[in-house]
């Protein structure tokens, strides 16, 4: 099975992202890229995942997995360049990716922050909540201890 937010798992996000038809339609908005920084996951380690979208087709991501904490993640400045960049800790984002937190309460809680114009990240809320489903379709196990 899939471990959440590994490497093999975010290959499968992208794989979806690109077959899945409701994704197709609800988010061919979707322009520019999304960064993703994930602090704190059960094998020790801080991730990063940059998303590169064109009229809602992925067309390029990076995957990065340092030991925790990376400093140089945690203090790099954001890239006015980027759409949003959003931080968490695992935990946060394992419960967006389960459900028991929307995309929506997600941009609006403390723990979850964003960078980037949220104007435009709530037009874009449903090509965001399109992408949250295909990701929380993919069957994955949230307890590990390595990669």
């Amino acid at each position: 099975m899939l471990k959440y937010y590994t490497k093999a798992w975010v290959e499968e996000v992208a794989r979806r992202l690109k077959t899945d038809e409701k994704f197709a339609r609800d988010g061919r908005r979707l322009n520019g890229t999304f960064a993703f920084r994930i602090y704190d996951c059960p094998d020790g380690q801080d991730r990063s995942v940059i998303w590169t979208f064109k009229n809602g087709q992925v067309v390029d991501w990076s995957y990065e997995a340092r030991k925790a904490p990376w400093e140089e993640l945690r203090t790099a400045p954001f890239n006015p360049q980027w759409i949003m960049r959003a931080t968490a800790t695992y935990e946060m984002s394992a419960e967006l990716n389960k459900g028991n937190i929307t995309p929506m309460r997600a941009l609006t809680s403390p723990h979850y922050h964003i960078e980037g114009s949220k104007l435009m990240l709530m037009q874009l809320m449903k090509a965001l909540n399109a992408w949250n489903e295909v990701a929380a379709s993919i069957e994955c196990t949230y307890e590990y201890t390595q990669e």
